[in-house]
């Protein structure tokens, strides 16, 4: 069983991998099916899956990871991401990978549909609450640098765009190397709510690519599952009580789920959050106040097809909360998103979940 539940490896981040070759997954049933696992962006990893031929893609796995974060990880100074955060209005991809592009689409397109409640262009405002270095200071926040802050961080077409060969039809832009744009020099992006679970539908598709279709890929709690598990059922995966302060598997489970041809992210502020004179300050920033989100919900789980929808999806009904996210599901059924949300009532954790979660729940 997977336990689900975003998992970090506080103060360093591994900027390389460290990987035990796969091997085959001993578990009585099934020798086909090989698992690795290791260390990536700052957090583990597991990968199964179920191959005839026994094929060993670790050192695979290796480099689309190591790829993946030279394009999207902040934590590099190298990085695509980096170089267009710290730089000034333009950025030259020229034939690269496409990871940084379809993050930046993908980003778009659920910016788009959760009228701007999911927004990466927020790195300024996390920036400033301290939420990036840990160094919180709340008496030094300043309601008129919120508001300057506040007109830094659209991620609307007009404050950032994509221009390539695939996204114009100015016959003139087709022949221009393809670039990313920023209006203004101070603005930064952050896709940390959406690369990680992109980073698991990579992994996915490349097995796809392989022709295996029974496969199970985790990276720090998101997960993408297709066909069956080594004994033949669903895969089962175990989402983590939100317990504060808890680590990891310390707790029993919230609810395990079984799922096949789906993706599943959980996101909560009951591991990440400040407290200064009894008040607890959540490391979710509401990108329409610029202040953290301050209503009961303490996570949320979603299933989607995709972990890149279910990840940024996750991120963004922690924003939304308990109410205004059951109501965006059921207005939203082209989206095929079902969740499962624990919050806090007077103390007691309760919870509640959108239409169809019913059929994921095992117990």
């Amino acid at each position: 069983m997977t336990l689900v539940g975003k998992r970090q490896i506080p103060l360093i981040f591994l900027a390389f991998y460290f990987f035990t070759a796969c091997d085959n997954l001993d578990d009585g049933n099934n020798s086909n099916y090989l698992e690795c696992s290791g260390y990536a962006q700052g957090t583990t990893f597991s990968i199964i899956y179920d191959d005839d031929s026994l094929r060993d893609f670790s050192i695979e796995f290796d480099s689309i990871l190591n790829a993946f974060d030279s394009e999207l990880s902040l934590y590099i100074d190298s990085s695509d991401i980096s170089k267009f955060n710290n730089g000034s209005a333009h950025f030259y991809l020229g034939n690269k990978s496409s990871y940084i592009k379809n993050c930046f689409q993908k980003a778009k397109d659920v910016y788009n549909v959760t009228n701007g409640v999911f927004n990466p262009a927020i790195f300024p405002l996390v920036n400033y609450w301290g939420f990036y270095n840990d160094k919180l200071n709340i008496d030094s926040i300043d309601d008129h640098v919120i508001d300057s802050l506040l007109k830094l961080i659209s991620f609307s077409d007009s404050a950032f765009c994509l221009v390539n060969d695939t996204l114009s039809n100015d016959d003139e832009l087709k022949q221009i190397e393809p670039f990313f744009y920023k209006v203004n020099p101070d603005a930064m992006l952050d896709f940390n709510g959406i690369a990680q679970g992109l980073s698991v539908d990579v992994i996915a598709n490349y097995l796809l690519s392989k022709g295996l279709d029974n496969y199970m890929v985790e990276i720090g709690g998101e997960v993408r599952v297709s066909g069956l598990n080594p004994s033949g059922d669903l895969w089962k995966i175990g989402v983590d009580r939100p317990v504060e302060n808890s680590s990891p598997g310390e707790n029993e489970f919230q609810l395990i789920v079984g799922l096949s041809d789906n993706a599943l992210a959980t996101s909560g502020n009951y591991r990440k959050f400040y407290k200064k004179n009894g008040v607890k300050y959540s490391h979710t920033i509401n990108p329409v106040s610029g202040y953290p989100v301050d209503h009961s919900l303490l996570s949320v789980t979603v299933i989607s097809n995709d972990a890149a929808s279910a990840d940024a999806f996750a991120t963004a009904f922690m924003v939304m909360g308990v109410d205004k996210s059951l109501v965006f599901i059921s207005e939203h059924p082209e989206l095929k998103l079902v969740a499962y949300f624990v919050y806090d009532e007077n103390g007691n954790n309760l919870s509640v979940q959108s239409k169809g979660m019913s059929d994921f729940i095992l117990n």
